[in-house]
């Protein structure tokens, strides 16, 4: 299906996706079926998603366009709907919209005195939520499928309820807070902060800390943590079980956990079996200490 187009500027604002325009303002406005297992893709360039649970079973989504000035234009560029998948983005000067986000045309990059186009989105249960920013907060709260949000340049909360996860900023702090799968968490340079029902999670930062709890590891899959300035802290299941490599390139190395140690033992490396072994646990800091500690204790 070929994208529709809606164009807001300073006189002529967005409407309802794929209708005709009404009333002059700087919004956009649509609200539909969205099928459980279908995904709703919101993606702006500059600005901030806000995603919480719908409240009728229907997709909302309204987008709000601010500081636009002189010859600044935003497109909201959207495609689907009818029950399956649903994807708009809030786009300048010739990017175009993907289902994997925005691709930029001759735009070099957007500042805090351009145009914004913040969006908050009401997801109904089931859906997969892809929603992303190039320069802008994105939150994801009451998610009840897999979730993929990500940033350029801001903050990346998604909280409990959340499948499989994938959060991701190039500077800002990750956080992700009750997820029910596997978690992939990075920044670029900020803090990444993961508390999860059951692992595996995998989790890196520039520069930051780590902090990752798991109260459960039932699923399979290795797992591995890495900062480039920062410690790891780990909060691990009483019964957890892997081969353990550890290294750090300036800090200490700390466990609750008995480990029979394999080769050397240093201040800046640590291998070895822990419990019964089983999944591959890495991790390294270039600059911290690391801590593996045991819930409960």
């Amino acid at each position: 299906m070929k994208p529709t187009v809606i164009r807001s500027t300073l006189a002529i604002a967005a409407v309802v996706a794929a209708a005709a325009p009404a009333a002059a303002q700087r919004s956009f406005d649509w609200n539909g079926p969205v099928s459980a297992g279908s995904s709703l893709r919101v993606f702006t360039q500059n600005g901030t998603v806000t995603v919480r649970q719908s409240g009728d079973g229907r997709a909302h989504i309204h987008g709000v366009t601010e500081n636009a000035r002189g010859g600044d234009q935003i497109r909201y560029l959207t495609d689907g709907g009818g029950g399956g998948d649903f994807r708009v983005c809030a786009v300048r000067d010739n990017a175009s919209c993907s289902e994997n986000g925005i691709r930029s045309g001759s735009d070099h990059g957007w500042n805090g005195n351009r145009a914004r186009a913040n969006f908050t989105v009401e997801v109904p249960r089931g859906v997969v939520v892809r929603v992303s920013s190039g320069n802008g907060d994105v939150t994801v709260d009451g998610a009840t499928a897999d979730v993929h949000a990500g940033s350029g340049n801001g903050d990346v909360r998604v909280g409990s309820g959340a499948v499989q996860v994938n959060a991701s900023t190039g500077n800002g702090e990750v956080m992700v807070d009750g997820a029910r799968g596997p978690v992939h968490a990075s920044s670029g340079n900020g803090r990444v902060v993961v508390r999860t029902a059951t692992g595996p999670v995998n989790a890196s930062t520039g520069n930051g800390r780590i902090e990752v709890a798991m109260a459960s590891t039932r699923a399979a899959g290795d797992m591995e943590f890495s900062s480039g300035n920062g410690s790891v802290v780990l909060t691990l299941p009483a019964d957890f079980g892997a081969e353990l490599e550890a290294t750090t390139g300036s800090g200490a190395i700390e466990t609750d956990f008995p480990l029979r140690v394999q080769g050397r033992v240093s201040h800046h490396r640590m291998a070895g079996t822990i419990g019964n072994g089983g999944r591959r646990l890495k991790i390294s800091t270039g600059n911290g200490s690391i801590y593996l500690r045991r819930a409960g204790s």
